[in-house]
Protein backbone atom coordinates (compact mmCIF):
# COMPACT_ATOMS: atom_id res chain seq x y z
CA UNK A 1 0.00 0.00 0.00
CA UNK A 2 1.36 3.42 -0.94
CA UNK A 3 2.44 5.70 1.90
CA UNK A 4 -0.02 8.59 1.57
CA UNK A 5 2.46 11.03 3.11
CA UNK A 6 4.08 10.96 -0.31
CA UNK A 7 0.94 10.46 -2.33
CA UNK A 8 0.46 14.06 -3.47
CA UNK A 9 3.95 14.28 -4.93
CA UNK A 10 3.67 10.85 -6.52
CA UNK A 11 0.24 11.63 -7.90
CA UNK A 12 1.55 14.64 -9.75
CA UNK A 13 4.78 12.94 -10.84
CA UNK A 14 3.83 9.36 -11.71
CA UNK A 15 4.19 8.47 -15.36
CA UNK A 16 0.61 7.46 -16.10
CA UNK A 17 -1.71 8.27 -18.95
CA UNK A 18 -5.37 9.15 -18.88
CA UNK A 19 -6.39 6.55 -21.44
CA UNK A 20 -8.10 6.15 -24.77
CA UNK A 21 -10.81 8.75 -24.36
CA UNK A 22 -8.96 11.34 -22.29
CA UNK A 23 -8.02 13.54 -25.21
CA UNK A 24 -4.40 13.32 -24.14
CA UNK A 25 -3.40 10.28 -26.20
CA UNK A 26 -1.10 10.62 -29.16
CA UNK A 27 -1.56 9.58 -32.77
CA UNK A 28 0.08 6.26 -31.91
CA UNK A 29 -2.83 5.45 -29.59
CA UNK A 30 -5.53 6.59 -31.98
CA UNK A 31 -6.53 9.16 -34.55
CA UNK A 32 -8.04 12.14 -32.79
CA UNK A 33 -10.47 13.73 -35.20
CA UNK A 34 -10.98 17.50 -34.99
CA UNK A 35 -9.27 18.17 -31.61
CA UNK A 36 -11.05 21.43 -30.98
CA UNK A 37 -14.40 22.65 -29.74
CA UNK A 38 -15.03 23.82 -33.29
CA UNK A 39 -16.69 20.54 -34.36
CA UNK A 40 -19.12 19.62 -31.61
CA UNK A 41 -20.79 16.87 -33.63
CA UNK A 42 -17.76 14.62 -33.11
CA UNK A 43 -17.49 15.06 -29.33
CA UNK A 44 -18.20 12.09 -27.06
CA UNK A 45 -18.66 11.60 -23.33
CA UNK A 46 -17.11 8.67 -21.51
CA UNK A 47 -16.73 7.85 -17.83
CA UNK A 48 -13.16 8.04 -16.55
CA UNK A 49 -13.85 6.92 -12.99
CA UNK A 50 -16.76 5.95 -10.82
CA UNK A 51 -19.43 3.27 -10.95
CA UNK A 52 -22.10 5.79 -10.00
CA UNK A 53 -22.61 4.19 -6.59
CA UNK A 54 -22.69 6.66 -3.67
CA UNK A 55 -19.85 5.17 -1.60
CA UNK A 56 -16.08 5.20 -1.12
CA UNK A 57 -14.23 2.48 -2.99
CA UNK A 58 -10.62 2.60 -4.20
CA UNK A 59 -9.06 0.34 -6.81
CA UNK A 60 -10.04 0.02 -10.44
CA UNK A 61 -11.38 3.34 -11.69
CA UNK A 62 -14.23 1.56 -13.45
CA UNK A 63 -15.55 0.19 -10.16
CA UNK A 64 -14.38 3.01 -7.88
CA UNK A 65 -16.99 4.90 -5.89
CA UNK A 66 -17.32 8.56 -4.86
CA UNK A 67 -19.66 10.67 -2.79
CA UNK A 68 -20.25 13.86 -4.77
CA UNK A 69 -16.93 14.53 -6.53
CA UNK A 70 -17.04 18.32 -6.59
CA UNK A 71 -13.83 19.63 -8.13
CA UNK A 72 -10.97 18.48 -10.37
CA UNK A 73 -7.31 19.29 -10.74
CA UNK A 74 -5.44 17.87 -13.73
CA UNK A 75 -1.70 17.35 -14.22
CA UNK A 76 -0.74 17.57 -17.88
CA UNK A 77 2.68 16.19 -16.99
CA UNK A 78 1.32 12.91 -15.66
CA UNK A 79 -2.20 12.69 -17.06
CA UNK A 80 -3.59 12.17 -13.56
CA UNK A 81 -6.21 13.96 -11.51
CA UNK A 82 -6.84 15.04 -7.96
CA UNK A 83 -10.56 14.98 -7.16
CA UNK A 84 -12.23 16.71 -4.21
CA UNK A 85 -14.56 13.95 -3.02
CA UNK A 86 -16.68 16.30 -0.96
CA UNK A 87 -18.95 14.00 1.03
CA UNK A 88 -16.25 11.40 1.56
CA UNK A 89 -14.22 14.21 3.19
CA UNK A 90 -11.18 13.25 1.10
CA UNK A 91 -9.03 14.02 -1.90
CA UNK A 92 -8.81 11.16 -4.38
CA UNK A 93 -6.18 10.40 -6.99
CA UNK A 94 -7.57 9.25 -10.34
CA UNK A 95 -6.10 7.78 -13.51
CA UNK A 96 -7.79 5.74 -16.21
CA UNK A 97 -6.60 2.60 -14.43
CA UNK A 98 -6.86 3.24 -10.71
CA UNK A 99 -8.43 5.44 -8.07
CA UNK A 100 -6.71 5.96 -4.72
CA UNK A 101 -7.10 8.10 -1.62
CA UNK A 102 -4.59 10.95 -1.80
CA UNK A 103 -5.39 12.82 1.42
CA UNK A 104 -7.86 12.71 4.26
CA UNK A 105 -8.86 9.98 6.65
CA UNK A 106 -12.09 8.31 7.62
CA UNK A 107 -12.85 9.30 11.22
CA UNK A 108 -16.28 7.76 11.51
CA UNK A 109 -19.84 8.15 10.27
CA UNK A 110 -22.91 9.98 11.49
CA UNK A 111 -26.33 8.46 12.20
CA UNK A 112 -27.02 8.46 8.44
CA UNK A 113 -23.79 6.55 7.75
CA UNK A 114 -22.25 9.61 6.09
CA UNK A 115 -18.51 10.15 6.70
CA UNK A 116 -17.83 12.81 9.31
CA UNK A 117 -15.75 15.86 8.52
CA UNK A 118 -13.15 17.44 10.74
CA UNK A 119 -10.27 19.92 10.72
CA UNK A 120 -6.89 18.40 11.31
CA UNK A 121 -3.53 19.24 9.77
CA UNK A 122 -0.52 16.97 9.32
CA UNK A 123 0.51 14.03 7.18
CA UNK A 124 -1.95 13.53 4.31
CA UNK A 125 -2.94 10.09 5.63
CA UNK A 126 -3.92 11.56 8.99
CA UNK A 127 -5.26 14.96 7.96
CA UNK A 128 -9.00 15.58 7.81
CA UNK A 129 -11.33 17.79 5.77
CA UNK A 130 -14.97 18.82 5.86
CA UNK A 131 -16.67 19.00 2.46
CA UNK A 132 -13.49 19.80 0.47
CA UNK A 133 -14.52 21.62 -2.69
CA UNK A 134 -12.53 23.84 -5.07
CA UNK A 135 -8.96 22.88 -5.98
CA UNK A 136 -6.06 24.82 -7.47
CA UNK A 137 -2.31 24.36 -7.77
CA UNK A 138 0.59 26.80 -7.70
CA UNK A 139 3.70 26.73 -9.89
CA UNK A 140 5.50 24.41 -7.48
CA UNK A 141 2.76 21.78 -7.60
CA UNK A 142 1.32 22.46 -4.15
CA UNK A 143 -2.45 22.00 -4.02
CA UNK A 144 -4.87 24.46 -2.42
CA UNK A 145 -8.27 23.38 -1.20
CA UNK A 146 -11.38 25.42 -0.49
CA UNK A 147 -12.43 23.39 2.55
CA UNK A 148 -16.04 24.54 2.55
CA UNK A 149 -17.35 22.83 5.66
CA UNK A 150 -14.34 23.97 7.65
CA UNK A 151 -14.68 27.57 6.42
CA UNK A 152 -10.99 27.55 5.64
CA UNK A 153 -8.34 27.34 2.95
CA UNK A 154 -6.02 24.37 3.19
CA UNK A 155 -2.75 23.49 1.46
CA UNK A 156 -1.35 20.09 0.49
CA UNK A 157 2.39 20.42 -0.05
CA UNK A 158 4.34 18.40 -2.59
CA UNK A 159 5.78 16.33 0.26
CA UNK A 160 2.30 15.32 1.40
CA UNK A 161 1.68 17.59 4.38
CA UNK A 162 -1.67 19.34 4.91
CA UNK A 163 -1.72 22.75 6.59
CA UNK A 164 -4.39 25.38 7.14
CA UNK A 165 -3.40 28.44 5.15
CA UNK A 166 -6.27 30.74 6.14
CA UNK A 167 -9.38 30.56 8.27
CA UNK A 168 -9.98 29.58 11.87
CA UNK A 169 -12.58 26.95 11.06
CA UNK A 170 -15.35 29.14 12.46
CA UNK A 171 -17.65 30.86 9.98
CA UNK A 172 -17.17 34.61 9.69
CA UNK A 173 -15.89 37.37 7.41
CA UNK A 174 -12.76 38.65 9.11
CA UNK A 175 -9.92 40.08 7.02
CA UNK A 176 -6.32 40.52 8.13
CA UNK A 177 -3.65 38.00 8.99
CA UNK A 178 -4.50 34.68 7.32
CA UNK A 179 -4.29 32.68 10.53
CA UNK A 180 -6.96 34.83 12.18
CA UNK A 181 -9.19 35.35 9.15
CA UNK A 182 -12.59 33.77 8.73
CA UNK A 183 -14.69 32.55 5.78
CA UNK A 184 -18.19 31.22 5.25
CA UNK A 185 -18.44 28.08 3.13
CA UNK A 186 -15.84 28.90 0.40
CA UNK A 187 -16.50 26.74 -2.66
CA UNK A 188 -13.71 27.56 -5.09
CA UNK A 189 -10.19 28.86 -5.34
CA UNK A 190 -7.77 30.11 -8.00
CA UNK A 191 -4.03 30.78 -7.82
CA UNK A 192 -2.25 33.28 -10.07
CA UNK A 193 1.20 32.79 -11.57
CA UNK A 194 2.49 35.18 -8.93
CA UNK A 195 1.04 33.06 -6.13
CA UNK A 196 -1.92 35.32 -5.31
CA UNK A 197 -4.87 33.23 -4.10
CA UNK A 198 -8.46 34.15 -4.91
CA UNK A 199 -11.33 32.61 -2.97
CA UNK A 200 -15.01 32.41 -3.86
CA UNK A 201 -16.29 32.96 -0.31
CA UNK A 202 -19.69 31.67 -1.26
CA UNK A 203 -22.01 32.33 1.66
CA UNK A 204 -20.34 35.65 2.42
CA UNK A 205 -21.19 36.60 -1.20
CA UNK A 206 -17.70 38.00 -1.77
CA UNK A 207 -14.39 37.36 -3.50
CA UNK A 208 -11.44 37.25 -1.12
CA UNK A 209 -7.71 37.56 -1.81
CA UNK A 210 -4.83 35.98 0.07
CA UNK A 211 -1.54 37.70 -0.58
CA UNK A 212 1.63 37.92 1.51
CA UNK A 213 -0.16 36.26 4.40
CA UNK A 214 -3.00 38.78 4.44
CA UNK A 215 -6.68 38.23 3.58
CA UNK A 216 -8.66 41.05 2.03
CA UNK A 217 -12.20 41.31 0.67
CA UNK A 218 -12.26 42.67 -2.88
CA UNK A 219 -15.92 43.61 -3.37
CA UNK A 220 -18.78 45.09 -1.38
CA UNK A 221 -20.64 42.72 0.93
CA UNK A 222 -24.37 42.37 0.28
CA UNK A 223 -26.85 44.17 2.50
CA UNK A 224 -29.97 42.66 0.91
CA UNK A 225 -32.44 41.12 3.36
CA UNK A 226 -35.37 38.92 2.41
CA UNK A 227 -38.34 37.56 4.34
CA UNK A 228 -39.12 33.97 3.42
CA UNK A 229 -42.35 34.14 5.39
CA UNK A 230 -43.55 36.42 8.20
CA UNK A 231 -40.85 36.62 10.83
CA UNK A 232 -38.29 34.55 8.90
CA UNK A 233 -35.63 36.87 7.50
CA UNK A 234 -32.15 36.26 6.12
CA UNK A 235 -29.24 38.17 4.64
CA UNK A 236 -28.67 37.11 1.03
CA UNK A 237 -26.52 38.03 -1.97
CA UNK A 238 -27.07 40.84 -4.41
CA UNK A 239 -25.95 42.07 -7.85
CA UNK A 240 -24.00 45.09 -9.00
CA UNK A 241 -21.43 45.62 -11.75
CA UNK A 242 -18.99 48.52 -11.87
CA UNK A 243 -15.95 49.34 -9.72
CA UNK A 244 -14.72 46.20 -8.00
CA UNK A 245 -14.95 47.74 -4.54
CA UNK A 246 -18.64 48.51 -5.12
CA UNK A 247 -19.63 45.34 -7.01
CA UNK A 248 -21.85 42.69 -5.46
CA UNK A 249 -22.23 38.95 -5.95
CA UNK A 250 -24.73 36.29 -4.98
CA UNK A 251 -23.11 33.08 -3.76
CA UNK A 252 -20.10 33.05 -6.12
CA UNK A 253 -18.89 29.46 -6.41
CA UNK A 254 -16.60 29.11 -9.43
CA UNK A 255 -13.37 30.90 -10.38
CA UNK A 256 -10.99 30.81 -13.34
CA UNK A 257 -8.06 33.07 -14.20
CA UNK A 258 -7.50 33.92 -17.85
CA UNK A 259 -4.22 34.54 -19.69
CA UNK A 260 -4.31 38.21 -18.66
CA UNK A 261 -4.55 37.34 -15.00
CA UNK A 262 -8.15 38.52 -14.78
CA UNK A 263 -10.82 36.52 -13.02
CA UNK A 264 -14.01 34.88 -14.30
CA UNK A 265 -16.59 34.25 -11.57
CA UNK A 266 -19.60 31.95 -11.58
CA UNK A 267 -22.11 34.18 -9.84
CA UNK A 268 -24.24 31.18 -9.03
CA UNK A 269 -27.12 32.84 -7.21
CA UNK A 270 -27.49 35.37 -10.01
CA UNK A 271 -27.15 32.74 -12.77
CA UNK A 272 -24.53 34.87 -14.49
CA UNK A 273 -20.86 34.81 -15.37
CA UNK A 274 -18.98 37.87 -14.18
CA UNK A 275 -15.52 39.14 -15.08
CA UNK A 276 -13.10 41.01 -12.82
CA UNK A 277 -10.59 43.12 -14.77
CA UNK A 278 -7.87 43.89 -12.25
CA UNK A 279 -6.16 46.43 -14.50
CA UNK A 280 -9.25 48.62 -14.79
CA UNK A 281 -10.66 47.62 -11.41
CA UNK A 282 -14.09 46.89 -12.92
CA UNK A 283 -16.58 44.05 -12.79
CA UNK A 284 -18.78 43.25 -15.80
CA UNK A 285 -21.34 40.60 -16.64
CA UNK A 286 -20.20 38.52 -19.62
CA UNK A 287 -22.96 35.90 -19.83
CA UNK A 288 -26.50 35.54 -18.57
CA UNK A 289 -27.47 39.18 -18.75
CA UNK A 290 -26.46 42.69 -19.69
CA UNK A 291 -23.75 44.37 -17.65
CA UNK A 292 -25.15 46.89 -15.17
CA UNK A 293 -28.69 45.77 -15.94
CA UNK A 294 -30.87 46.03 -12.84
CA UNK A 295 -31.62 42.52 -11.67
CA UNK A 296 -35.04 41.95 -10.17
CA UNK A 297 -35.51 39.14 -7.65
CA UNK A 298 -38.87 37.54 -7.04
CA UNK A 299 -40.38 38.39 -3.67
CA UNK A 300 -38.85 36.28 -0.94
CA UNK A 301 -36.31 34.69 -3.28
CA UNK A 302 -32.57 34.77 -2.55
CA UNK A 303 -31.72 33.96 -6.17
CA UNK A 304 -32.34 35.23 -9.66
CA UNK A 305 -34.45 32.99 -11.87
CA UNK A 306 -32.46 30.37 -13.75
CA UNK A 307 -33.18 28.94 -17.18
CA UNK A 308 -31.68 27.58 -20.36
CA UNK A 309 -30.96 29.38 -23.62
CA UNK A 310 -28.01 29.38 -25.99
CA UNK A 311 -27.14 32.32 -28.22
CA UNK A 312 -25.84 35.81 -27.59
CA UNK A 313 -24.12 35.87 -24.20
CA UNK A 314 -26.24 38.79 -23.01
CA UNK A 315 -29.43 36.83 -23.67
CA UNK A 316 -28.18 33.33 -22.80
CA UNK A 317 -29.61 31.68 -19.69
CA UNK A 318 -27.83 29.58 -17.09
CA UNK A 319 -29.04 27.69 -14.04
CA UNK A 320 -26.70 27.55 -11.06
CA UNK A 321 -23.38 27.73 -12.95
CA UNK A 322 -20.47 26.34 -10.94
CA UNK A 323 -16.94 25.38 -12.03
CA UNK A 324 -15.14 27.22 -14.83
CA UNK A 325 -12.17 26.51 -17.12
CA UNK A 326 -10.47 28.81 -19.62
CA UNK A 327 -9.56 27.06 -22.88
CA UNK A 328 -6.36 27.76 -24.86
CA UNK A 329 -8.29 29.83 -27.39
CA UNK A 330 -9.63 32.09 -24.65
CA UNK A 331 -13.10 30.57 -24.39
CA UNK A 332 -14.72 29.63 -21.10
CA UNK A 333 -16.20 26.23 -20.23
CA UNK A 334 -19.01 26.37 -17.67
CA UNK A 335 -20.35 23.53 -15.52
CA UNK A 336 -24.01 24.58 -15.67
CA UNK A 337 -25.03 22.40 -12.78
CA UNK A 338 -28.83 22.58 -12.69
CA UNK A 339 -29.09 22.53 -16.47
CA UNK A 340 -27.05 19.31 -16.26
CA UNK A 341 -24.90 20.50 -19.15
CA UNK A 342 -21.53 21.93 -20.08
CA UNK A 343 -21.77 25.33 -21.74
CA UNK A 344 -19.13 27.28 -23.64
CA UNK A 345 -18.72 31.04 -23.77
CA UNK A 346 -16.78 32.26 -26.78
CA UNK A 347 -16.87 35.31 -29.04
CA UNK A 348 -19.86 36.77 -27.23
CA UNK A 349 -21.99 33.64 -27.58
CA UNK A 350 -22.95 30.73 -25.34
CA UNK A 351 -23.31 27.24 -26.81
CA UNK A 352 -24.01 23.88 -25.21
CA UNK A 353 -21.04 21.55 -25.64
CA UNK A 354 -22.29 18.44 -23.85
CA UNK A 355 -25.38 17.18 -22.09
CA UNK A 356 -29.11 17.35 -22.71
CA UNK A 357 -30.13 20.60 -21.01
CA UNK A 358 -32.52 20.25 -18.09
CA UNK A 359 -32.36 16.43 -18.29
CA UNK A 360 -30.28 14.71 -15.63
CA UNK A 361 -28.70 11.28 -16.03
CA UNK A 362 -25.47 9.33 -16.30
CA UNK A 363 -25.47 8.16 -19.93
CA UNK A 364 -22.33 8.39 -22.03
CA UNK A 365 -22.43 8.90 -25.75
CA UNK A 366 -22.31 11.60 -28.37
CA UNK A 367 -21.87 14.81 -26.41
CA UNK A 368 -25.22 16.32 -27.33
CA UNK A 369 -27.00 13.04 -26.38
CA UNK A 370 -25.05 12.24 -23.22
CA UNK A 371 -26.50 12.95 -19.79
CA UNK A 372 -24.97 14.57 -16.70
CA UNK A 373 -26.25 14.99 -13.17
CA UNK A 374 -25.32 18.29 -11.49
CA UNK A 375 -21.84 18.80 -12.94
CA UNK A 376 -19.95 21.11 -10.57
CA UNK A 377 -16.54 21.48 -12.16
CA UNK A 378 -14.81 21.30 -15.51
CA UNK A 379 -11.09 21.05 -16.26
CA UNK A 380 -9.32 21.44 -19.59
CA UNK A 381 -6.98 18.50 -20.21
CA UNK A 382 -5.61 19.25 -23.68
CA UNK A 383 -5.96 18.02 -27.24
CA UNK A 384 -9.51 19.30 -27.37
CA UNK A 385 -10.69 17.38 -24.32
CA UNK A 386 -11.93 18.31 -20.87
CA UNK A 387 -12.94 16.49 -17.70
CA UNK A 388 -16.10 16.99 -15.66
CA UNK A 389 -16.77 16.43 -11.97
CA UNK A 390 -20.30 15.09 -12.29
CA UNK A 391 -21.22 15.32 -8.65
CA UNK A 392 -24.80 14.07 -8.84
CA UNK A 393 -23.81 10.87 -10.66
CA UNK A 394 -20.73 10.34 -8.44
CA UNK A 395 -18.47 10.02 -11.47
CA UNK A 396 -15.63 11.75 -13.28
CA UNK A 397 -16.41 12.12 -16.98
CA UNK A 398 -14.27 12.87 -20.04
CA UNK A 399 -15.56 14.90 -22.98
CA UNK A 400 -13.29 14.48 -26.00
CA UNK A 401 -13.26 14.45 -29.80
CA UNK A 402 -13.92 11.13 -31.48
CA UNK A 403 -10.87 8.92 -31.96
CA UNK A 404 -10.79 6.72 -35.02
CA UNK A 405 -9.28 3.23 -34.71
CA UNK A 406 -5.51 3.21 -34.39
CA UNK A 407 -3.69 2.95 -37.68
CA UNK A 408 -6.65 3.93 -39.83
CA UNK A 409 -5.49 6.00 -42.81
CA UNK A 410 -6.86 7.48 -45.99
CA UNK A 411 -5.82 4.82 -48.50
CA UNK A 412 -8.10 5.96 -51.30
CA UNK A 413 -11.07 3.78 -50.41
CA UNK A 414 -13.94 4.67 -48.09
CA UNK A 415 -13.84 3.10 -44.63
CA UNK A 416 -16.94 2.15 -42.67
CA UNK A 417 -16.78 2.67 -38.91
CA UNK A 418 -19.28 1.65 -36.26
CA UNK A 419 -18.50 3.46 -33.03
CA UNK A 420 -14.76 2.80 -32.57
CA UNK A 421 -14.53 -0.31 -34.77
CA UNK A 422 -13.85 -0.56 -38.50
CA UNK A 423 -16.25 -2.88 -40.28
CA UNK A 424 -14.10 -4.72 -42.78
CA UNK A 425 -15.73 -6.02 -45.96
CA UNK A 426 -14.79 -6.83 -49.53
CA UNK A 427 -17.25 -4.08 -50.52
CA UNK A 428 -16.42 -0.55 -49.34
CA UNK A 429 -19.02 2.24 -48.97
CA UNK A 430 -19.80 4.12 -52.16
CA UNK A 431 -20.58 7.82 -52.62
CA UNK A 432 -22.79 8.71 -55.57
CA UNK A 433 -24.02 12.25 -56.25
CA UNK A 434 -23.50 13.23 -52.63
CA UNK A 435 -25.34 10.20 -51.21
CA UNK A 436 -23.35 7.63 -49.22
CA UNK A 437 -24.30 3.97 -49.72
CA UNK A 438 -23.11 1.20 -47.41
CA UNK A 439 -23.06 -2.58 -48.01
CA UNK A 440 -26.18 -3.90 -46.32
CA UNK A 441 -24.97 -7.15 -44.78
CA UNK A 442 -21.79 -5.89 -43.09
CA UNK A 443 -23.60 -3.17 -41.16
CA UNK A 444 -26.97 -4.80 -40.52
CA UNK A 445 -25.41 -7.91 -39.02
CA UNK A 446 -23.29 -5.71 -36.73
CA UNK A 447 -26.48 -3.99 -35.60
CA UNK A 448 -28.17 -7.33 -34.87
CA UNK A 449 -30.41 -7.68 -37.93
CA UNK A 450 -31.28 -10.99 -39.49
CA UNK A 451 -30.82 -10.68 -43.25
CA UNK A 452 -32.80 -12.72 -45.77
CA UNK A 453 -32.21 -12.41 -49.50
CA UNK A 454 -34.75 -13.23 -52.20
CA UNK A 455 -34.91 -12.46 -55.89
CA UNK A 456 -34.58 -8.71 -56.27
CA UNK A 457 -35.23 -7.89 -52.63
CA UNK A 458 -33.82 -8.14 -49.11
CA UNK A 459 -35.74 -8.52 -45.84
CA UNK A 460 -34.10 -7.05 -42.73
CA UNK A 461 -35.48 -8.17 -39.37
CA UNK A 462 -34.69 -6.67 -35.97
CA UNK A 463 -36.87 -7.84 -33.10
CA UNK A 464 -40.49 -7.47 -34.21
CA UNK A 465 -39.71 -4.99 -36.98
CA UNK A 466 -38.99 -5.95 -40.56
CA UNK A 467 -37.93 -3.91 -43.60
CA UNK A 468 -38.28 -5.10 -47.19
CA UNK A 469 -35.78 -3.45 -49.52
CA UNK A 470 -36.20 -3.80 -53.29
CA UNK A 471 -33.40 -3.11 -55.72
CA UNK A 472 -34.03 -0.02 -57.80
CA UNK A 473 -36.86 1.24 -55.55
CA UNK A 474 -36.52 4.23 -53.20
CA UNK A 475 -39.45 2.90 -51.15
CA UNK A 476 -38.80 0.50 -48.23
CA UNK A 477 -41.71 -1.39 -46.73
CA UNK A 478 -41.76 -1.40 -42.91
CA UNK A 479 -43.86 -3.72 -40.77
CA UNK A 480 -44.01 -3.92 -36.97
CA UNK A 481 -45.18 -7.07 -35.20
CA UNK A 482 -47.19 -8.24 -38.20
CA UNK A 483 -49.24 -5.05 -38.32
CA UNK A 484 -50.07 -2.83 -41.22
CA UNK A 485 -47.21 -1.94 -43.56
CA UNK A 486 -45.85 1.57 -43.90
CA UNK A 487 -43.39 3.07 -46.36
CA UNK A 488 -39.98 4.56 -45.66
CA UNK A 489 -38.70 6.85 -48.41
CA UNK A 490 -35.01 6.72 -49.29
CA UNK A 491 -33.03 9.60 -50.83
CA UNK A 492 -31.82 7.24 -53.57
CA UNK A 493 -32.75 3.72 -54.60
CA UNK A 494 -30.60 0.77 -53.41
CA UNK A 495 -28.45 -0.98 -55.98
CA UNK A 496 -26.41 -4.15 -56.38
CA UNK A 497 -22.73 -4.14 -57.22
CA UNK A 498 -20.40 -7.15 -57.21
CA UNK A 499 -23.17 -9.26 -55.68
CA UNK A 500 -23.51 -6.82 -52.75
CA UNK A 501 -26.59 -4.75 -52.06
CA UNK A 502 -25.97 -1.11 -51.11
CA UNK A 503 -28.38 1.02 -49.09
CA UNK A 504 -28.21 4.79 -48.33
CA UNK A 505 -26.62 5.30 -44.91
CA UNK A 506 -29.33 7.82 -44.01
CA UNK A 507 -31.75 4.90 -43.70
CA UNK A 508 -29.84 3.68 -40.65
CA UNK A 509 -29.54 7.15 -39.18
CA UNK A 510 -33.27 7.81 -39.37
CA UNK A 511 -34.68 4.35 -38.67
CA UNK A 512 -32.18 3.18 -36.06
CA UNK A 513 -31.64 6.56 -34.42
CA UNK A 514 -27.94 6.39 -35.19
CA UNK A 515 -25.58 9.31 -35.73
CA UNK A 516 -23.76 9.51 -39.07
CA UNK A 517 -20.69 11.65 -39.70
CA UNK A 518 -18.15 11.97 -42.48
CA UNK A 519 -14.50 11.89 -41.34
CA UNK A 520 -12.56 13.63 -44.05
CA UNK A 521 -9.14 13.08 -42.42
CA UNK A 522 -9.38 9.31 -42.76
CA UNK A 523 -11.97 9.18 -45.56
CA UNK A 524 -14.51 7.26 -43.51
CA UNK A 525 -18.23 7.03 -42.84
CA UNK A 526 -18.75 7.01 -39.08
CA UNK A 527 -21.94 5.49 -37.66
CA UNK A 528 -22.42 5.77 -33.88
CA UNK A 529 -24.95 4.93 -31.24
CA UNK A 530 -26.14 8.20 -29.73
CA UNK A 531 -25.79 6.87 -26.19
CA UNK A 532 -23.22 4.39 -24.92
CA UNK A 533 -23.67 1.90 -22.13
Amino acid sequence: MMNRSKSAALLLAAAVTVGTFSGSSSAAAGNVVQPSIGNLALYEVHTLAGSGVFDRVDGSSVSAAFREPTSLLYSAKTGSYVVADARNQMLRGVTAATTTTAAGMFIGADEYNAPLGSLLDGDSAKASFNAPSGLAADSSGAIYIADAGNNSIRKLSTNGVVTTLAGTGVMGSTDGAAAGSSFYHPLDIAVSKEGVIYVADTLNNVIRQIKDGQVTTLNAPSTRIIEYYPGAIESVGDYADGPLSQSKFNEPSGLALDAKGNLYVSDTGNNRIRYIDFKTGNVTTVAGGVSDEKLAYADGSPYAEGGFADGAATAAKLHSPRGLAVTPDGGLLIADSLNHAIRYLTNGKVITVAGMPEEEGIAGGIARNAAFNRPTDVEWVGNGAFAVADSGSNTVRIVAPYEAPAGLKDNGSTHLLYNHTELVSDAAPVIQNGVTFVPVRVLTEKLGFKVQYATGQTVLKLGKTSYTVKNGSAQVTKQIDGGASTTVALPKAPFVSKNRQFLPVRFFAEEMGLDVQWLNDVHAVLIRDKQFS
